[in-house]
């Protein structure tokens, strides 16, 4: 077959081997936005060039299959449920092309399409399995010096501790690591090697079954296991007519006898146990770890999978189909459904704030999103791509080659796809997922599976026309996805440049401000005015506290960051009014101008307001009514405040912060019977913070409760050795008790590490005077 589109093949095979690898070295963007930006400029140029090969040789090549179609529809539900969502800004191309919105659904179709386009014989879908399994090994080695060295190398910006790797999340390593331990274990079943690169794959093989041992990802040992399992029936069942080996050098047409569980059954086998056991994971006699822990925790590695169970995400799918059921809530909005319809039990976790931007897997969390019609055309794509896979298995090639390239591209492509429902992969993840299963649709071409139809685009003037049209017209729209997604690409840099800004010592509101606005020129989207909103507001406290210039100065520069403030956050509820986030900073706002001296008119209701509309959108997160209670406190309403402080401590009964208020509110009314107990609450949440055990001994020395106010201050050193305040008021307390040796003994140690303290001289001199 005549190869053809060689430079848009050559395109996406350089997409497949930088996707893993790339990023920006010094970090002037994140590794996740340096990702979106190379495959969705590279798709996208990919696409143009395809186009232009298409209108210069006037003929196209298309796969013509119902999953084809169904691939192409997807895209089209995700741009209907976009429409429909609020704001549908972040459905549609979100704040860099997230996983799920209607942007990135677009790319993914569009690459698989375009892979299965022109993937057009075995040779080029080897030669990105290839691609793929050099580029992931460069992973697997960067990560092995990672974890044997420490994470404080080969950092360049981006790879901080010893799970920092060019690729993304852990769970994508975990994933990545088993499939190239299948990719190697099934090379060294079907092809001949020379003897020095079969010793490299079995070294490829070991290194990265390692690394999945020692970053121990449940869901990634499903997956080998299962990959296992195909490999040892597919070598036993399948394989073993068409291949005998031989000897290291793997000679064909020679046969040896073999036993079941040796020659190319035997590292699936190996694989296979190896999985079975990290998922049993049992305990280690003698000890309270597991033997996964045991491994990682040998590696100094410690990996947390928090996400929403399989029930909690199928109750939220509920709760939105409830409301819209036919395209749901909108794609990139589950975290916002989240919040809204979280399970009450999520407020005793430490996550209970976290708005979680997945359920327990990728697809799952698309039922919530894109409602029935989306959910039904994924079981669509699911029943069509089964469907193919068993057509494959059945008509196996004679070829080696074809057969290698076929099975490996079948497990590629189902366990990413598996791994979907399974966990919330990243979109370099997922892009994989869309490439490897055009790669498949190509590969059924030559069994007959899946039928091409030729259209010649000069046949007629009217051909000619049409297409020209509809080949400009998928240009112009390629060309306009490009410029958003560099637009944002931009915006992103400047946002990340203000950030790590603020973060710097020395440098001023102004510099960072001036940074966001170039982000807001490029991208004007929500978090930048919250951003611009908050240093607005920082711009008018500094003023407001201002020692130097003239009062008049200072008074115009506050009024005018006030001013700014209020208006960026205006905006940004605006822009995005379904973000919780979004009301708070707003409220926040309005609240600081309620107490006096300011009072101005309208803040206590504009800040009310704003605090009811966030609560809408989060009604069991505790610290909106803590924000109303201290909205009450600034209006002087005590018993308003409290009513609000209660309604927090019921949403959420170990709320550190509610009892922290209560007990201000306590020592305000001048009960201090009620701010001990409240405080002893909290000490009780916050065991390690020496602060709440200073404030809880100088209530019980106010109270005189000598011996307990002691104690507090012991705990806080206990906590915080070298705290001042809570030695010199323990020396006091000692003091007042009659124990001056212990007393004395307090304010000597101040008097090392405060040698030019007046106060303390004088205490002492008292206690040895006495």
């Amino acid at each position: 077959m005549l190869q053809n589109r060689k430079i848009s093949f050559l395109i996406t095979l350089s997409l497949l081997f930088l996707l893993p690898l790339f990023f920006i070295p010094g970090g002037a963007l994140n590794l996740a936005v340096a990702k979106s930006t190379l495959f969705s400029l590279g798709i996208i140029t990919a696409v143009l060039v395809f186009l232009f090969e298409v209108w210069r040789e006037g003929r196209l090549n298309f796969p013509w299959h119902p999953f084809i179609f169904t691939v192409a529809l997807l895209p089209l539900v995700y741009l209907l449920s976009a429409f429909l969502a609020t704001p549908s800004s972040l459905s549609l191309l979100g704040y860099n092309f997230e996983v799920g919105t209607f942007g990135f659904m677009l790319l993914g179709s569009l690459i698989l399409i375009l892979t299965a386009t022109i993937f057009s014989d075995t040779t080029r879908p080897l030669q990105a399995l290839v691609a793929f399994f050099i580029s992931i090994s460069v992973v697997a080695l960067f990560v092995t010096i990672k974890v044997l060295f420490g994470g404080d190398i080969l950092v360049w910006g981006n790879f901080f501790g010893n799970m920092g790797n060019p690729l993304g999340n852990w769970t994508d390593l975990a994933v990545s690591f088993g499939l190239l331990s299948v990719f190697a274990a099934l090379s060294l079943g079907m092809i001949p090697m020379k003897l020095s690169v079969r010793v490299l794959v079995y070294s490829i093989f070991a290194l990265s079954t390692a690394l999945l041992v020692i970053i121990n990802f449940y869901t990634a040992f499903v997956l080998t296991l299962g990959a296992s399992i195909f490999l040892f029936f597919y070598f036993s069942k399948i394989e073993k007519h068409f291949l005998h080996i031989t000897g290291e050098t793997g000679e064909i047409g020679e046969t040896v006898k073999r036993g079941k569980f040796s020659g190319p059954t035997l590292l699936p086998i190996a694989l296979g146990i190896i999985s079975l056991v990290f998922l049993v994971n049992p305990t280690i006699p003698g000890t309270q770890g597991t033997l996964g822990d045991a491994v990682s925790g040998a590696f100094k590695i410690e990996n947390i999978d928090v996400r929403p169970s399989f029930s909690a995400t199928l109750g939220i799918s509920k709760a939105v189909l409830s409301q819209g059921g036919l395209l749901g809530s909108g794609p990139n909005t589950f975290g916002r459904d989240w919040l809204i319809y979280k399970p009450a039990d999520v407020n005793v976790t430490p996550f209970w704030a976290v708005a979680f931007p997945f359920g327990v897997g990728f697809i799952p969390t698309q039922v919530a999103s894109t409602g029935m019609l989306g959910t039904a055309l994924w079981l669509i794509f699911f029943v069509f791509l089964v469907l193919l896979g068993v057509k494959v298995l059945n008509r196996v090639s004679e070829s080696r080659a074809e057969r290698f390239t076929l099975v490996a591209d079948f497990l590629i492509t189902f366990c990413l796809w598996t791994a979907s429902f399974l966990y919330a992969p990243s979109a370099t993840m997922l892009i994989f997922a869309f490439i490897f299963s055009g790669l498949f649709v190509s590969l059924c071409r030559e069994p007959g599976i899946v039928s091409y139809r030729l259209f010649n685009l000069k046949e007629s003037p009217q051909s000619r026309l049409i297409s020209t049209i509809l080949i400009v017209a998928v240009a112009l729209g390629a060309v306009f996805l490009g410029w958003a997604g560099f637009n944002k690409t931009v915006s992103a840099f400047y946002f990340k440049k203000a950030v790590d800004l603020s973060n710097t010592v020395g440098v001023s509101l102004a510099e960072v401000e001036g940074e966001l606005n170039k982000a807001v020129k490029f991208a004007p989207e929500d978090r930048h005015y919250v951003a611009l909103s908050r240093v607005n507001f920082a711009k008018a406290q500094v003023a407001a506290s201002a020692t130097i210039g003239a009062p008049e100065e200072n008074r115009a520069i506050f009024e005018e960051s006030l001013r700014k403030s209020i208006e960026a956050a205006r905006i940004a509820v605006s822009v995005n009014p379904a973000s919780y986030d979004n009301w708070v900073s707003l409220g926040m706002i309005y609240s600081a101008l309620v107490p006096s001296p300011l009072s101005v008119e309208g803040a206590y209701e504009n800040a009310q307001f704003a605090y009811s509309e966030a609560s809408k959108r989060n009604p069991l997160n505790p610290e909106t009514p803590l924000l109303l209670a201290r909205l009450e406190l600034n209006r002087g309403n005590k018993e308003a405040a409290r009513s609000f402080i209660r309604t927090s401590v019921a949403l959420k009964e170990n709320y550190a912060d509610a009892y922290l208020m209560l007990a201000q509110l306590e020592i305000l009314e001048g009960n201090t019977a009620g701010a001990i107990r409240s405080t002893e609450r909290l000490v009780l949440l916050m065991p390690n913070n020496s602060g709440i055990y200073l404030e809880l001994g100088l209530l019980k020395y106010s109270s005189k409760d000598y011996l307990g106010a002691v104690e507090a201050f012991n705990s806080a050193l206990l906590s915080t050795p070298d705290y001042a305040n809570a030695k010199y008021y323990l020396g006091i307390v000692l003091a007042q008790l009659g124990r001056l040796d212990e007393a004395r003994g307090q304010f000597e140690e101040l008097l090392i590490s405060n040698p030019d303290s007046e106060e303390v001289k004088a205490v002492l001199r008292e206690l040895n005077g006495s």
